[in-house]
């Protein structure tokens, strides 16, 4: 089934789901021993290899790279609480070629316990089967936990960005 039209525009479920994962991310905050958070050089590591595995996914998009999404992508994976990951997965490998998905802002990356959230604006335009259907900003909230000493996307908000 194909997901953006219901989806990518749900701003008002995109806000009820985010408060939902923020309380979670908070209870998980104030619930987890000193010794699980992160130090200095720590946090500024996971900076660094999110932003460098967030520009891989967005090659793994462009480039339909099933391999790569699977790395980057838990198996719980979905977009905006409501698509899952084998829906996301085919139609990003079989139905949206995307043309440009260009990072305008961010991440800005908070630490949760072993989690993290980044924020970021994209530029995203795309075909839909052949036929040009996304052209605009968005902005995308990705919740990453790290697994077995690597990274990994948990769940993606996504909604039209406001113009800035």
């Amino acid at each position: 089934m194909l997901w953006f039209n219901n989806v990518l525009f749900a701003n008002k479920a995109y806000i009820t789901y985010m408060r939902k994962i923020l309380f979670v991310m908070l209870l998980a905050e104030f619930s987890l021993p000193l010794a699980a958070q992160f130090s200095q050089a720590a946090k500024d590591s996971a900076r660094i290899e999110i932003e460098q595995i967030t520009a891989e996914w967005d090659k793994a998009i462009i480039n339909r790279d099933s391999s790569t999404l699977d790395k980057i992508l838990t198996p719980e994976y979905s977009l905006n609480g409501m698509v899952t990951r084998s829906a996301w997965m085919a139609n990003t490998l079989h139905h949206i070629a995307t043309d440009t998905l260009k990072l305008l802002g961010g991440p800005v990356i908070s630490f949760y316990g072993q989690a993290v959230k980044a924020e970021a604006v994209f530029f995203w335009k795309a075909s839909l089967d052949g036929k040009p259907v996304i052209n605009a900003e968005y902005a995308i909230t990705d919740i990453w936990i790290k697994r077995n000493g690597h990274w990994q996307v948990l769940i993606r908000m996504s909604a039209l960005s406001k113009k800035r």
